[in-house]
């Protein structure tokens, strides 16, 4: 049945992409409105200074730079914070 098949495989993988990359555009935003950052008050960090962080293997984090180009790149863990401890 040619009607049941679905959409294609890379249709599916651009909305996945697509969702992916509007979530991470989207964390910026929800991050200053819902997170209480110790002695800073929100108003004064503009939305460009906050690093999103996409996922954390051992001591490295996978952090999403907004721009011209959308990059996910490696950062490393250098000052150990205590919150990076729960990720």
């Amino acid at each position: 049945m040619k009607g049941s098949e679905g959409p294609p495989a890379a249709t599916v993988a651009e909305r996945t992409e697509e969702k992916e990359e509007k979530k991470l555009h989207d964390m910026r935003k929800r991050a200053r409105d819902i997170f209480w950052w110790p002695f800073t008050q929100h108003e004064i960090v503009p939305i460009e200074n906050i690093t999103v962080i996409d996922s954390r293997c051992g001591e490295k984090f996978a952090v999403h730079k907004a721009g011209s180009y959308d990059l996910i790149t490696q950062q490393f863990d250098a000052c150990a914070s205590w919150w990076t401890h729960g990720t």
